[in-house]
């Protein structure tokens, strides 16, 4: 099964929502700002169809995009 289309940003920001931090400790890891990093996860779960962290990082296991 493939997940959706997503962006190398996406796919940072997905990378470390599954690794459990939040959207502060992203935007100071990735060096973006928080409304940036916010974006990326509404994006994410959008494309994803999902409305909670916990099912945003089943989602993407299940869909294969993280493993």
């Amino acid at each position: 099964m493939t997940g959706p289309h997503i962006t190398p940003a996406e796919r940072e920001v997905l990378a470390l929502i599954c690794g459990g931090k939040t959207v502060n400790e992203i935007a100071t890891i990735t060096g973006t700002s928080y409304d940036t990093v916010r974006t990326h996860k509404a994006t994410l779960m959008e494309k994803f169809g999902v409305y909670k962290d916990t099912a945003l990082v089943a989602a993407a296991i299940r869909s294969g995009v993280i493993e």
